[in-house]
Order: C-alpha cells, then sequence, then structure tokens
C-alpha cells in the first residue's frame, strides 16, 4: 500500500467504470452494481468532521477494470487478487486474475471515495495498493434450521460479506428443530418440517441466493448435518431414527432438544442420506459440501435397541466402528457426486475416523483442536467457539436455566480480531493446511 497527498475529485457527471472483459457476468453484475454506489451513496468520513472544503487539485475521469480471464468458476483455489492505481489525474486501473479479484478491487475503489462539501474525492492520491487474502477461506455460517430467514434477510448478509470481502456462506440449511428447505426427492421432508408454509425455501429460491452471492464473489457452502441434529426428519421419518424426542431426560441424548439421531445401523438410514446428498449435491454448485457431524451422542445409539442388537449379532463391531462406516460411506457418495467432503472435528477427533486426506474438517471445540486436525493432515477451518461463536452471551433458550448460555460471554469485536489461527503451528506446510476460518 501506498498513498500520496493530493485530493482528487471523481468527475460525477462523466465517471464510468469499464472493463477489458465483457463475457463475465460477474464482472458485468459488479460493474453495474459499482457504477450505482460511486453515483448515490454519500458516505462523509467522521474523521473529516468540521474540516470543512478539502482542497483538491485533479479529476478521475474512469476506471478501468483489466482482468486477465473472463472464467467465472469460483472455488478454494480461485485468485482473488488486484491491484489498484488511482492516480492525481486521469484514469483509475484495476488489475486482477480473476472476475472475483476485480470485484474485491471495486470494493476497495468505492471505499476509498468520501462525500465532502457535495463532491466524491479520494484522498491522499496518489494510491496504490496491492491486496490479496490470506486465507481462502473466509466464513460466516448461518443457521436457517433454529431460527428461519427470508431470502431479503440472507441476501442483506451477502451484501454486508461482500463489503468485509468476506466469500463464503456457509449455510447450515437443517437442523433438529426444522428443514425449511424445498425437497423433490422427500417432499415430505418440508411437508411436516418446515415451520410454516412461509418459512421454506423453493429450488428458485436457492438458485436466486446462489447467484446473487456468486455475483458478490462469495461461495454458498450447503450443510445438511447427518446422522446426528435430526429430529425434523424423524416427523417424516420415525423408522430410521434412534432416541427420538426422549423425554423428559432429553438432555442424556442430546445437547438441546428434541432429540434424535438416524440409525447408524439401519440401511434405510443410510439409503436416505444418500437421497439427500445426491438431491442437494445437484442444487448446491459449491465443490464443498458440509456433511455435519458435530455432537455426535453416544447414549443414543447405546440404547437403540437395533443398533444393541446389530453389534451383539456382528462380532467386532461398535458405535465407534458405525460412526467410521456411516462417515466412510458419506465421503464416498460425496466424491461419486463430485464434492468435497466437510465435516465438524468429532468424527477424527472423537471417533478416529480415518477420513481421506481431501477431506476438509471444521473446527470448533477448542482451540486446540485446529493444530490437531492439520497435525493429523488434514485442511482446517476454524471456529473456535471461545472466538468465533456470535450466538453467544444473550441468555438460555430454557425457561428453567439459570440464565446464562453455554458459550458466555457475547464475543465481541477484539475477541474475534485478537485470535490468530496459526496460533501454536510453526510448521509452514501445517500452516498452509489452515484454510481459513468463520
Amino acid at each position: 500500500y501506498g498513498e500520496g497527498k493530493i485530493g482528487v475529485e471523481i468527475k460525477r457527471s462523466d465517471f464510468m467504470i469499464k472493463s477489458n472483459v465483457t463475457s463475465s457476468s460477474v464482472i458485468n453484475a459488479a460493474i453495474e452494481r459499482y457504477q450505482y454506489l460511486v453515483e448515490h451513496e454519500y458516505f462523509e468520513s467522521p474523521y473529516d468532521f468540521n474540516e470543512g472544503a478539502i482542497k483538491t487539485s485533479g479529476y478521475i475521469y474512469s476506471l478501468e477494470v483489466d482482468v486477465q480471464s473472463a472464467q467465472d468458476v469460483f472455488d478454494l483455489e480461485t485468485d482473488e487478487s488486484y491491484t489498484l492505481e488511482v492516480p492525481v489525474e486521469g484514469k483509475a486501473v484495476i488489475s486482477a486474475k480473476t472476475p472475483f479479484g476485480a470485484v474485491r478491487g471495486l470494493e476497495t475503489f468505492s471505499q476509498l471515495i468520501v462525500a465532502n462539501s457535495g463532491r466524491k474525492i479520494i484522498k491522499n492520491a496518489p494510491v496504490r495498493i496491492v491486496d490479496a487474502p490470506k486465507f481462502a477461506h473466509r466464513g460466516i455460517l448461518l443457521d436457517t434450521s433454529r431460527n428461519f430467514y427470508h431470502v431479503d434477510a440472507i441476501l442483506r448478509t451477502l451484501d454486508a460479506m461482500a463489503y468485509n470481502k468476506l466469500n463464503v456462506l456457509h449455510w447450515h440449511v437443517v437442523d433438529a428443530f426444522s428443514w425449511p428447505i424445498e425437497s423433490k426427492v422427500h417432499p415430505e421432508l418440508t411437508e411436516k418440517g418446515a415451520y410454516s408454509v412461509d418459512m421454506r425455501y423453493s429450488y428458485e429460491d436457492v438458485k436466486k441466493i446462489i447467484n446473487y452471492a456468486k455475483n458478490r464473489a462469495i461461495r454458498i457452502m450447503p450443510e445438511f448435518d447427518m446422522p446426528g441434529h435430526t429430529f425434523t426428519i424423524g416427523e417424516a421419518h420415525p423408522e430410521i431414527m434412534s432416541c427420538l424426542n426422549k423425554q423428559p431426560n432429553w438432555d442424556k441424548f442430546s445437547a438441546e432438544p428434541p432429540s434424535g439421531q438416524l440409525n447408524i445401523a439401519d440401511p434405510r438410514a443410510v439409503s436416505f442420506a444418500f437421497d439427500i446428498i445426491t438431491e442437494y449435491s445437484r442444487l448446491f454448485l459449491d465443490l464443498g459440501f458440509h456433511m455435519g457431524g458435530g455432537v455426535l451422542n453416544v447414549d443414543c445409539w447405546k440404547e437403540d435397541p437395533v443398533i444393541e442388537l446389530y453389534i451383539r449379532d456382528h462380532p467386532g463391531e461398535s458405535i465407534n466402528s458405525l460412526v467410521n462406516g456411516w462417515f466412510t460411506q458419506m465421503s464416498e457418495k460425496l466424491n461419486e457426486m463430485g464434492k468435497i467432503s466437510i465435516a465438524y472435528e468429532d468424527p477424527v477427533l472423537n471417533f478416529n475416523y480415518a477420513a481421506k486426506n481431501t477431506t476438509i474438517l471444521q473446527a470448533w471445540a477448542s482451540e486446540d483442536s485446529v493444530s490437531k486436525i492439520v497435525d493429523k493432515g488434514y485442511r482446517a477451518i476454524a471456529s473456535p467457539w471461545n472466538r468465533y461463536y456470535l450466538d453467544c452471551g444473550h441468555g438460555s433458550w430454557l425457561s428453567n436455566f439459570e440464565g446464562n448460555s453455554w458459550c458466555d460471554p457475547y464475543k465481541g469485536w477484539q475477541q474475534i480480531y485478537s485470535y490468530n489461527p496459526l496460533a501454536n503451528i510453526t510448521d509452514p506446510e501445517k500452516q498452509k493446511l489452515v484454510i481459513g476460518g468463520e
């Protein structure tokens, strides 16, 4: 980054953003979006409060977006780097290897502009910024099962992510509480599992969200959490469930009610999970597919008579081996669908699941989980609850509880920004396995 000391004004009457690439829908949508922002967004910096009219001595008439490739594929390997140059007069230039790097450069350009005395100006020209992300995965997890978010709210979230150059919306689509997404293979899931008719995502809704995100250089990574957190499936298919809605001692069988996990010894449960993976692998375009696997409750399966009988009739089998078998089968199915398997840390760190080395594991239980994952040779997404969980500190959801949430206190920005996911990982090769965080 480098800057000068001269203020330059955006010549709004004829300012234009142009690109050498016209065949990219991402570039075309971004130019239209940022052209509007430059013309209509009005931000007066608090830093300039009572400064009066800032002196300028030149004009920027246009912004040229120079992109090497029009390829619109966005994944973990996509180059998001860019260079932005703002001179003291004439044409500003963004240079990027991909449309997605260009989107990042356009966002930076828009953030350099401040309103002053009825003008749009950029301070401290000439400006030269050479920028690239440190991590390929910079995400937010959005849970639409516990709390339904309408499509417009998701789109606003994507806008906010784009402003902050976040690039992955980890869509935790379903959980124990509801099944809000349309299924054409198992329509009974939405019919019995959605909170209401108005709290559902159609195929068209999903496609709209994916396209909206892509135009903002954001991937939509879906999560269909199985075999745990699946009470809502039991509403339609109790025959493939274990410990379904155990009361009143639900806390023996789940972290929060209602309890219920897919029966990992039942071939019908495996077949059902294959249906889910197949259907939604086709709907969601991202290469990454999160298969869940968090907070698996062993007592739920130990006390299931079907599983108890299966283990008795199959010497050498155990809950541990059944968990391993489940995730092996799910991973193979995802591989068949051309997807990269993503899972929470639990199957590998708690059940010794020998995942393929292409698997990405999400660390949540502690900061130490990140180093444990990369020590085993897997790629890691860092999401330790004590640093990144935004739902903490808002009180308990249980009326008879002491009033605190399980992960108090609330995580302020200082707590989040001070976390280094590479802490205690000194080997450069292992550091490369930490692909980012959420």
